[in-house]
């Protein structure tokens, strides 16, 4: 079976993580991460004028790629496609993204990320159950599964950002939790700065299935921090159709968007 992580195990985890934060604002007091502004104890790592400042992606989207319409017009159904959708580009049945990845949510993603500031994840928490809070039949009778980062990444940075955010929506979502469902086999080169068709060339072929006989059938709710042109989580999600799976949704907590703040 995949490894899985116990809800107990987890919760004990973050009353751990919240405990020693604590005593780490006590003797070295923390500002905003994103304004660098005073935050106050009830705040996590963003003061309230920069949470307020974070855009949830909210309808009118695409129903499949989850991409915000700017519509001058109506809504004029549920199942509106985009562009891109219309002529099949993806493969995942449906993707969906917590907020626009501008200014504020950048900013803190690139703390968890590239600065190893973990209390961030206590703040993606904190947005992960207002986001869910809204949709609370997200992805029911679905498995969760980390978009992985390949073991040379992981040894060099020291943690699997997308692990710990599955971590979190599979305990707020009170779904399945697979760590190890997909494996990534190449060391693909850092997506940013590179065109659409580069991205899509450079990870294909990156991702393996572990347990093929065991996914057969299982619907998949696939999680990473951001989606960008969606060729990480397209290319994941050929080889979980390729092995039997039903449906493949996609999560990320952010979402970039022509025109509302891009870079990675």
């Amino acid at each position: 079976m995949f490894p899985q992580v116990s809800p107990s195990k987890g919760k004990l985890a973050d009353k751990v993580s919240r405990g020693f934060r604590k005593i780490l604002d006590f003797v070295f007091p923390q500002n905003c991460i994103s304004c660098d502004g005073k935050i106050t104890a009830a705040d996590r790592c963003l003061c309230a004028p920069c949470r307020e400042d974070i855009g949830f992606i909210r309808q009118p989207y695409c129903f499949q790629c989850g991409v915000p319409a700017d519509l001058s017009y109506d809504y004029p159904h549920e199942e509106f496609l985009c562009g891109d959708c219309r002529q099949n580009s993806f493969r995942f049945d449906r993707a969906r993204s917590l907020g626009f990845f501008d200014t504020v949510l950048r900013t803190m993603i690139h703390a968890f990320k590239y600065r190893k500031q973990m209390g961030v994840l206590s703040e993606i928490n904190f947005l992960l159950e207002k986001y869910f809070s809204e949709h609370p039949d997200f992805c029911q009778g679905f498995t969760v599964s980390p978009v992985p980062l390949h073991f040379n990444r992981m040894k060099e940075r020291g943690f699997d950002q997308a692990f710990l955010i599955a971590r979190q929506a599979a305990r707020i979502l009170k779904l399945p939790l697979e760590g190890g469902l997909l494996k990534r086999v190449k060391a693909t080169r850092p997506q940013v700065n590179i065109t659409r068709k580069e991205r899509a060339r450079n990870v294909k072929g990156a991702f393996e299935v572990s347990r093929p006989e065991l996914v057969a059938g299982k619907n998949i709710l696939l999680v990473d921090d951001v989606f960008t042109t969606g060729a990480t989580v397209n290319e994941a999600t050929k080889v979980l159709k390729k092995e039997g799976v039903g449906e493949v949704h996609v999560f990320t907590v952010g979402r970039v968007v022509l025109g509302k703040g891009t870079g990675l």
